[in-house]
C-alpha cells in the first residue's frame, strides 16, 4: 500500500529514515512507546537544545508530537463514533503560539505526551474498519491504516530531529 506520506516525505523518510512499510499494529507500538523513548532520550536535557536547521526547541517538540497524537485520535474518534470523517487542519506553529511550547516545561510536555499516548491507545483499540476513510483538504482521502503510520512517521521524524537537536 502505497500511502500520502510515502508519497510525501519518500519511502524510507528521505531525512529520518522512517519505513511506510510498517504495519499498523507495529506503528500504534511505536506511538505507544515513545513517552519512554522520549523520557530516556531527554534525561537530564532542559529541552532548550535547537538545532541550527529547525524552528522548535527539543520541547517544544515533545508538546507538538503530544498535540499531534490527541487531535488524530480525537479525529479517529469522531470517525469511529460518530461518523465525522472531515479532517479540519490546524496550522501547527499557530498552535505552538497559541500553547506556549517554548514556555512550557520539559517535565510537562513530557507528562502531555504521556497522556497523549494514552488518549490514542484508547482511540485505536479495537478497531476493526482500518480502510474507513477520513477527508482531508490537503491530503486527499486518508484510510485510518494511512493515518496510523503517518502518525507513526510524526512521532519517530521529531524523535529524530529532538537527537539532532541534542547533538548540535
Amino acid at each position: 500500500m502505497t500511502t500520502w506520506g510515502a508519497r510525501f516525505y519518500g519511502d524510507p523518510c528521505r531525512e529520518c529514515g522512517y519505513s511506510w512499510a510498517i504495519s499498523p499494529e507495529e506503528a500504534t507500538a511505536l506511538i505507544l512507546d515513545a513517552p519512554r523513548r522520549y523520557a530516556e532520550l531527554l534525561d537530564g536535557a532542559d529541552g532548550s537544545a535547537r538545532h541550527p536547521d529547525l524552528t522548535w526547541s527539543v520541547k517544544a517538540y515533545v508538546s507538538h508530537v503530544a498535540d499531534n497524537l490527541r487531535t488524530w485520535a480525537e479525529r479517529i474518534v469522531s470517525a469511529t463514533t460518530a461518523g465525522q470523517t472531515l479532517v479540519r487542519p490546524f496550522e501547527q506553529d499557530d498552535l505552538a503560539e497559541v500553547r506556549g511550547y517554548e514556555h512550557m516545561a520539559l517535565e510537562t510536555a513530557l507528562w502531555s505526551l504521556g497522556h497523549s499516548a494514552n488518549i490514542w491507545a484508547d482511540a485505536v483499540a479495537g478497531i476493526d474498519d482500518l480502510d474507513l476513510v477520513l477527508e482531508h483538504p490537503e491530503r486527499g482521502m486518508l484510510s485510518l491504516a494511512e493515518v496510523i503510520l503517518t502518525v507513526a512517521h510524526d512521532t519517530a521524524h521529531h524523535e529524530w530531529d529532538i537527537r539532532r537537536s541534542l547533538g548540535s
